[in-house]
């Protein structure tokens, strides 16, 4: 072997060993990232059991991608309400706080909105809300037939490779639960959280500041980022015609990888990053606004920073109860914002199984013009097919069912709000039906909301709904 080639082979190994370090060191912070923050959230805001949450949460999503499972460490400590993980050297930190739920880091100087520190209500730790609302609770009817009954006992059976994990299942008939049923430890009063459900709710809050003119969908990113205190090298890659339609459309065109390994932009966004509405804008753009869909939790989370900018500076757990907690008798949302104050629209949004409920029903009610809260014109265009390519299966936040890609056996104008480990809010406008199902499925398919949709439609179908 001669001197060059050795030389260039020593090199070649140098870099492919300090690539593996760094790759490990991302893995690490990733790793002991999701694990801080889904206990800190599964134990203090869905309040469900320690072991509960690591055993069927944090374990098998760390051994998807390796021995990772093996090297976590953490602390849970009750009294100051946070977690402190460790993974191959990394150390992360999430810690609670009333009304905000959990966020991994600390606030840096640039905090852009301060975290609400408002007390809970007595006797309430999640600070629900309880003002009387002219909106009435929703009542469970009952069952009605067999058919029904087997409708989720087939949504809740495990199949024979195990993993499916259905947590809820609600079945709302023309504004009435007509079948409801829950897995211990998971009750109707669990916070439950909706991963990319998160996502809707966004595009709904969004909604709400359009219909009262405070945001317009052609409002510009780049002047959001300025006033935001964005530097200089992120903004000068952000093309200055993008707007709030592209970050809602996910057609803005940023190079941002929605895959979830280390490394990848999506992770390094939720578990590594202060301010998370920076991510998207940070990788420039791999095609024009509006030429192609592309999904993207960083377009969501740069919309966030913009839905918020547009409160004037409430709090926004003030603004979500004062518009949607108390109109619709809601237990308090809650959703929880990174490091910097603003909400990360895309993932972190807890609410009771019948809460997701209650927000189908105002998608559904919207759609029919029936809503106070949300308009017509506002939730039709929110559903309405993408223009952009490979965009006619998404709206504007919300998952379509154009050519019955989504759900085969629902009707083509059904639409959904979707998120990871399968969490499913379903909105069948011709039928009147909203079906909720959540879970911790982490291989989605194993979930098969379409046949939990097919056997309700059934049922539908046969008028064995109550009337």
């Amino acid at each position: 072997m001669g001197k060059k080639t050795a030389y260039a082979l020593l090199i070649s190994t140098a870099c492919g060993i300090a690539y593996a370090i760094h790759i490990s060191l991302l893995a690490g912070a990733i790793g002991a990232g999701y694990a801080a923050k889904q206990i800190c959230s599964g134990v203090f805001v869905a309040q469900l059991p320690e072991q509960f949450v690591v055993e069927t949460d944090i374990l098998p999503r760390l051994a998807t991608v390796g021995p990772l499972a093996q090297l976590l460490d953490y602390e849970l400590d009750t009294n100051n309400r946070q977690v402190v993980a460790h993974m191959l050297g990394q150390t992360v930190t999430a810690r609670y706080r009333p009304r905000c739920g959990c966020t991994l880091g600390e606030a840096g100087e640039a905090q852009l909105f301060p975290f609400s520190e408002a007390v809970p209500e007595a006797g309430n730790e999640l600070g629900a809300a309880t003002v009387a609302s002219a909106q009435p609770s929703l009542t469970s009817q009952g069952w009605e037939s067999v058919a029904l009954e087997s409708a989720l006992d087939a949504a809740f059976a495990e199949p024979l490779e195990r993993g499916r994990n259905t947590l809820a299942v609600i079945v709302m008939h023309r504004g009435q639960i007509v079948a409801e049923r829950y897995e211990g430890p998971v009750t109707a009063e669990t916070p439950m959280q909706g991963w990319s459900m998160n996502k809707s709710l966004m595009a709904t809050f969004v909604g709400r500041q359009i219909d009262q003119g405070h945001l317009q969908l052609s409002d510009s990113v780049v002047t959001a980022l300025q006033a935001a205190g964005a530097g200089g090298a992120t903004v000068s890659k952000v093309r200055p015609d993008l707007t709030l339609r592209h970050l809602l459309s996910m057609t803005t065109g940023f190079d941002f990888s929605e895959r979830y390994f280390p490394g990848d932009d999506v992770t390094d966004m939720l578990y590594r990053q202060l301010g998370m509405w920076l991510s998207a804008p940070n990788t420039g753009h791999a095609f024009p606004p509006g030429e192609q869909w592309a999904y993207s939790s960083g377009d969501i989370n740069t919309a966030s920073l913009m839905w918020q900018q547009s409160l004037q500076g409430e709090p926004y757990p003030d603004w979500i109860r004062t518009h949607f907690s108390e109109p619709l008798a809601m237990d308090e949302i809650v959703l929880e914002p990174d490091a910097s104050g603003v909400q990360v629209g895309s993932s972190y949004a807890y609410l009771t199984p019948r809460d997701w409920a209650r927000m189908g029903q105002l998608w559904l009610d919207a759609w029919h013009g029936r809503s106070k809260i949300i308009s017509a014109a506002w939730q039709r265009l929110a559903v309405t097919p993408g223009t952009a390519k490979g965009g006619e299966v998404y709206g504007l936040g919300f998952w379509l069912n154009a050519s019955h890609r989504a759900f085969p056996s629902a009707p083509e104008n059904a639409f959904h709000a979707g998120g990871n480990s399968g969490q499913f809010v379903v909105v069948i406008p011709e039928k009147e039906l909203v079906v909720v199902r959540l879970g911790l499925t982490l291989n989605e398919s194993r979930a098969d909301m379409d046949a939990l949709l097919a056997d309700v439609l059934a049922v539908e179908a046969s008028s064995k709904f109550l009337r």
